[in-house]
């Protein structure tokens, strides 16, 4: 596991250890439900090194799988891997976890489980129509320092992207030059991560909503914390949808895909009430929002910045209101997912020191 900055040592004083490894057992393709038995249940506070495998491991299968990849997709048949296209590793139950209350989530440190990933212009990318509806595979390396990625290769996918987890070998496809005088930054985040939502039976991996899920804040990395609305009883965290790079926006369908091994600590927050997920690193608050319109899903962020605001820092609406004009930044998270994504930035830098953040137990 990549070293953990002393900034971050202090997560590891006094917590128990666990190893979540992805395995058939252990995962679940392409959907949430909040009725499934935990793969794992820890306590509160504990640390949990979770391996996350990609749904796109068969773009390059020479590259991007090993035995125990493998093993998974030859395990969960194509007809078993619906409704939606992720492979999630989990869930991790954590005791005294209840509706109501919010599941933090610190990402410690991330790992490459092998040094390539696939980006892939997809049939439901932004811009599809504008391209024919050609699908289009990019293949991508991380370098050592994990500081950029070179694409490989690129070719045309040879059938329509609806099957998830479809594997091609090499002598299958045309591979051809690509991306020839450029480099990507690494971005490794978790593309994923979610409690189990309010509604019954199989939900679809792919949308974002109130339980989290397939969010795709490139900043969701390591050194990053997650806030999470408990739905279900033992919250039910779900990782998966690991990525090397991303741009705001994922336009093209979808970021670099990879599998990630993830050293995370998830602690149970009663002190504290939120209805949609916020991020929060050293500089920045982050409250997303969705909806499948997009200026409703910025209506939707607004107000629930507004409510944070005056919930954890005493603003009032009308104060809050105006701060979020001058000095708070919309981004377009994504536009891809059937739910588009917003996310709302509070630079913690523009609070005035010594202003206290207010926790509110009831």
């Amino acid at each position: 596991m990549t070293r953990i900055p002393h900034s971050r040592l202090a997560a590891l004083e006094n917590a128990d250890f666990h190893t979540l490894k992805a395995t058939p057992e252990t995962v679940h393709w392409g959907y949430f439900d909040n009725s499934m038995e935990p793969a794992l249940t820890i306590d509160s506070g504990d640390l949990v090194y979770v391996e996350t495998v990609t749904h796109h491991a068969g773009d390059a299968p020479d590259l991007m799988m090993d035995e125990g990849i493998r093993k998974i997709y030859e395990t969960i048949t194509e007809e078993q891997r619906e409704p939606g296209p992720h492979l999630l590793t989990g869930p991790i139950g954590v005791k005294g976890a209840e509706p109501g209350d919010v599941l933090e989530v610190q990402i410690l440190a991330l790992e490459p489980r092998m040094p390539y990933g696939s980006n892939l212009a997809a049939p439901w990318g932004f811009l599809a129509d504008d391209f024919n509806n050609e699908e289009r595979v990019t293949i991508y390396k991380i370098d050592a320092e994990q500081n950029w990625l070179t694409a490989q290769f690129a070719y045309q996918y040879p059938t329509e992207y609806y099957v998830a987890g479809k594997i091609y070998e090499p002598d299958e496809v045309n591979r051809v030059e690509a991306l020839k005088n450029m480099q990507i930054p690494a971005r490794l985040h978790v593309g994923i991560i979610g409690v189990a939502p309010p509604t019954n039976g199989k939900v679809d991996s792919t949308p974002p909503d109130v339980h989290g899920g397939n969010v795709d804040n490139w900043q969701i990395g390591e050194g990053a914390t997650m806030y999470y609305p408990v739905h279900a009883a033992g919250a039910l965290l779900s990782l998966g949808d690991a990525h090397l790079a991303q741009g705001n926006g994922e336009i093209s369908g979808t970021a670099v895909e990879a599998s990630l091994n993830c050293l995370i600590k998830v602690t149970l927050r009663k002190d504290m009430k939120l209805s949609l997920p916020v991020l929060e690193t050293d500089e920045d608050w982050m409250i997303h929002a969705f909806h499948e319109d997009l200026e409703e899903a910025v209506r939707i962020g607004a107000h629930e910045t507004l409510k944070f605001l005056k919930t954890y820092y005493g603003v009032s609406n009308e104060d809050g209101y105006s701060f979020l004009s001058t000095a708070a930044d919309i981004h377009i998270t994504q536009v891809v997912n059937g739910n588009k994504g917003i996310h709302i930035t509070i630079p913690k830098k523009f609070i005035l020191p010594n202003t206290e953040f207010n926790i509110h137990p009831d």
